[in-house]
């Protein structure tokens, strides 16, 4: 158990990094107009569904069937792509004509940092067995 909740420090340390990096540089973002919450709101969900796609990864790794690791890899990866285009659409709605190209582009780039940091600690979770 203690090695499972271990194994989530890094991606619990990415999302601090990420939320500290723009709390603290929140000024220096608007001044080149980034949307610091829309930034932080795809941090926040792709915060969470790593974190469960990860315990998912693990309970999906002992079972004898293949498929179904192969399956939770795929289902989370286009869980995260989908929340992220929901969450990216609504917020182009919401704001109409004054969204920020830039902050949409910050949002998307969180997801393969995200996804990396997943696969390679379950790489590394595997590895152990």
């Amino acid at each position: 158990m203690f090695q499972k909740v271990k194994l989530l420090y890094p991606i619990i340390a990415l999302f601090i990094f990420v939320n500290a990096a723009i709390l603290l540089g929140e000024q220096e973002l608007i001044k080149y107009k980034f949307v610091p919450t829309v930034i932080n709101g795809a941090n926040l969900l792709l915060f969470a569904l790593t974190l469960v796609g990860l315990l998912s990864l693990i309970s999906a790794a002992k079972d004898p069937n293949p498929n179904v690791l192969v399956r939770t890899v795929m289902a989370f990866m286009g869980f995260r792509l989908i929340g992220l285009a929901v969450i990216l659409v609504s917020y182009i709605k919401m704001s109409g004509a004054a969204i920020s190209p830039r902050s949409v582009y910050a949002g998307l780039a969180l997801y393969p940092l995200y996804t990396w940091l997943e696969i390679k600690l379950f790489l590394k979770l595997n590895v152990k067995k």
